[in-house]
């Protein structure tokens, strides 16, 4: 887990810096492997008597991810009442390769693209009735294309747009479509670390939260 710390600002950037939070070293994806995290971040946010404001959203988690389900439904699970963002740039380039893969012409597919995803797509709707109206018209218009791609867009895509509408009602989540960006720069130093080969995990692991520290405090 990776979070940005609002009451601290870098002088840099002018931004709030990333912070590592709870996490695990795991050898699969499964949904046990996430569940048993999950529970234990929840069980200690309960139990540990903690106080400071930042330490209690158990009542209202909101859980990111990309489309990873055993990922998604093992959050939900330890947190019942939680809400459920995705990563739209992700879910972006799985309709992209799903487009692709049915033979979608070049012109066709960018457009589907652009009405899902533009400045004036479904994921950037202002609100219930102009998503609803963007969704009508992409539906159309995937009909009126004869592509192979109505049940997909249906059962798949759009449910995961409308799950990130809390946009609506959270400004932390600002006005750009969420995306788990964060997550993976925080993923992408480990792994580098990990895979020069000259470090142990718990060496790496000591080396990577010294340097994103000494980052925080800069």
């Amino acid at each position: 887990m990776v979070f940005k710390h609002r009451k601290v600002v870098r002088k840099c950037t002018q931004e709030p810096p990333l912070f590592v939070g709870p996490m695990t070293l795991h050898g699969d994806g499964k949904y046990a492997t996430y569940l048993n995290f999950f529970s234990t971040v929840n069980g200690a946010l309960n139990g540990a008597g903690i106080s400071a404001s930042e330490f209690q959203p158990v009542d209202n988690v909101v859980t990111g991810s990309d489309d990873e389900q055993a990922m998604v439904n093992a959050a939900q699970t330890a947190f019942p009442s939680s809400l459920q963002l995705y990563c739209l740039l992700h879910v972006k380039d799985n309709v992209r390769h799903r487009l692709i893969s049915i033979g979608t012409s070049t012109a066709v597919r960018q457009e589907i693209l652009s009405r899902l995803f533009g400045c004036r797509g479904v994921a950037e709707a202002s609100s219930e009735v102009v998503q609803d109206d963007r969704t009508a018209e992409l539906l159309q218009f995937v009909r009126q294309q004869n592509v192979d791609a109505v049940d997909y867009l249906q059962q798949r895509v759009l449910p995961k747009i409308t799950s990130n509408v809390i946009k609506w009602h959270e400004s932390w989540i600002g006005k750009r479509q969420w995306s788990n960006n964060n997550y993976e720069s925080v993923n992408h130093l480990l792994k580098m670390e990990v895979c020069q080969g000259t470090k142990t995990c718990a060496t790496t692991l000591y080396v990577f939260i010294s340097y994103v520290t000494v980052l925080v405090i800069q």
